[in-house]
């Protein structure tokens, strides 16, 4: 197989993944906690940015997983595409920076950026409007436990990506050592 075609088919196996997060997480039979399910695209989305190079590509896998999202919540379309392009960024900058690609930075990031997420979209939902006068602390403490679900449901996405990355990256390697021991080949006769 060759490089594109292993490039194709991590992506592809990346955007099943993707749908099929979307529709976990939009289930109703999905368990809640506190009344709350878990932002598993926004996981998916910052779980790219850690373990691919290219910011570039990992950031327009973001916007397509928050385009996802507001198809799928019902919401203004490019809300959460605009939320995960920003998270995203700042979690690839990150990492480009000053942290190493782990799952406990998956864990931290997800649940942060759920948080963060979580407030912008009640500011822009609720607060500006007043639908959430008097109820400010039971909407705060929703957006707590919801970034809390997304961090607990973090390391099993994180490491399906890593799986995809890992399938991919190994065909890449196994090819490179072939090439690597034809060419030691050649020069020997």
């Amino acid at each position: 197989m060759t490089l594109r075609g292993r490039k194709m088919l991590k992506w592809t196996l990346r955007l099943i993944l993707l749908l099929l997060l979307g529709g976990i997480q939009s289930s109703p039979a999905f368990p809640q906690i506190g009344g709350t399910r878990p932002m598993l695209l926004m996981t998916a989305g910052i779980c790219a940015v850690l373990l691919e190079t290219g910011i570039e590509a990992a950031c327009g896998y973001a916007i397509l997983a928050g385009l996802l999202w507001d198809v799928v919540e019902g919401r203004l379309l490019g809300f959460y595409g605009l939320m995960m392009l920003l998270v995203c960024a700042a979690a690839g900058w990150l990492v480009n920076n000053y942290l190493r690609v782990s799952m406990l930075n998956a864990v931290w990031m997800s649940g942060f950026g759920s948080v963060c997420c979580g407030l912008v979209c009640a500011e822009f939902y609720l607060f500006i409007w007043g639908y959430a006068q008097g109820t400010a602390m039971v909407v705060l403490a929703e957006i707590f436990w919801r970034g809390v679900y997304t961090a607990l449901a973090a390391p099993v996405i994180y490491w399906l990506m890593k799986k995809i990355q890992s399938v991919s990256m190994g065909t890449v390697q196994s090819s490179l050592r072939l090439r690597a021991s034809r060419m030691r080949n050649e020069r020997k006769e």
